[in-house]
């Protein structure tokens, strides 16, 4: 019986530890930052210690515990590299506990990340958020922990037991890691999910349908409180009501795709794209200052001129876009208003520039006249 506790001792702690680590993962990005990376990594090592600080005595010497599954997991979602770095501070821990099952568990252990970590590769760059369910999966534990269990036998030899006795204690072994594994990697599990979901959510709630724009719900909330200084630029297609009247709504549809598109290639990863109704879109540009924030904008008029109506499928056609450029200070209603005016300025001198009360730029050929009478030209 007094094995029978330690063993639920080190599943729960197995499943406390593994909770606490996937409080770390908070999205379902490609690419984390390494200090999340070296958090996680810690915090791995350190559950995998303290599973080793209360293993079960199976026999004299041989110790069982549910490191190998810490060991496992880091090596299934981040490649063998990752696994092998689990397993070593974890071995030589091992080693220093002693015993004659010290070397059989060190072996059994780097056993744990060759095998978890085998069909991964050496460095899982992007590591996958639905992984295979090893429920229904169990062969997969089972191979892994049944071949990095064969060190039990060395155990028993080096104890000067007979093997027959290992039998029984290796299979224990096998089916109690692998069903460790299976616990753990559904928690683990359990956890990316739920962050898929909310992240759909947020994609419903503040992503434009249409375009995968931000909607004016984010917008909204982005405006409160962006990186200073910065600047929102009103964008509004220009003869947009043209377009679906001469190729028909989905046409029309496949424009506000194809500039959401080339907007979104143009910014900065700082800057934001929004949908706030029809054609009329913004774009939050932080930080910024008021030099990088003309070329930014002209850089965008410039490449919805020459790529627009081309990814749109339109051949032949040319559309431009007008806008409005002010700095953001200030009461929203006030910013969105001087906005506002501006872009209908840029619609009556003509259409495709943008107009802005940032004052006066110097451009060659154009030295000293406002940004309005010099970007773009009329059409």
């Amino acid at each position: 019986m007094v094995v029978v506790d330690e063993l639920l001792v080190n599943l729960a702690l197995l499943i406390a530890g593994v909770t606490v680590i996937t409080l770390t993962y908070q999205g379902t990005a490609a690419r984390e930052s390494p200090a999340r990376l070296l958090l996680r990594y810690s915090a791995t090592v350190t559950v995998a210690f303290v599973l080793l600080l209360h293993s079960a005595h199976l026999a004299p010497g041989l110790l069982f515990d549910f490191c190998g599954v810490m060991i496992a997991l880091a090596a299934r979602r981040y490649g063998l590299i990752a696994g092998v770095l689990v397993a070593l501070p974890v071995a030589l821990y091992r080693l220093a506990l002693g015993g004659p099952g010290a070397w059989p568990g060190v072996i059994s252990l780097l056993l744990v990340a060759l095998l978890a970590g085998a069909r991964t590769g050496w460095v899982r760059r992007i590591p996958r958020y639905s992984e295979d369910d090893l429920l229904h999966h169990w062969w997969v534990p089972a191979g892994i922990f049944g071949l990095s269990s064969l060190p039990t036998f060395l155990a028993f030899f080096l104890a000067g037991k007979p093997l027959l006795q290992a039998v029984p204690v290796y299979l224990s072994i096998t089916a109690l890691s692998a069903l460790g594994l299976i616990v753990a990697h559904g928690v683990k599990q359990r956890r990316l999910r739920s962050l898929v979901r909310t992240q759909q959510l947020e994609q419903l709630v503040f992503v434009d349908s249409l375009t995968g724009a931000l909607n004016r719900r984010r917008f909204d909330e982005d405006f409160r409180h962006p990186e200073q200084p910065a600047y929102v630029l009103l964008l509004d297609l220009d003869h947009f009501k043209h377009i679906n009247d001469t190729y028909g709504h989905d046409q029309g549809d496949g424009v506000l795709r194809a500039l959401v598109q080339v907007l979104q290639e143009t910014v900065r990863p700082t800057d934001g794209i929004y949908r706030l109704g029809g054609e009329e879109f913004a774009v939050l540009l932080s930080p910024c200052d008021d030099v990088v924030v003309r070329r930014v904008a002209e850089r965008l008029r410039a490449r919805v001129q020459d790529l627009l109506a081309t990814r749109a499928g339109l051949r032949g056609e040319t559309i431009t876009v007008s806008g409005g450029l002010v700095r953001l200070e200030g009461e929203k209603r006030a910013v969105l208003r001087t906005a506002d005016e501006l872009l209908y300025q840029a619609k009556a001198f003509g259409r495709n520039r943008i107009v802005t009360n940032l004052g006066r730029v110097t451009h060659a050929g154009d030295e000293g006249q406002p940004f309005s009478a010099r970007v773009g030209s009329t059409t």
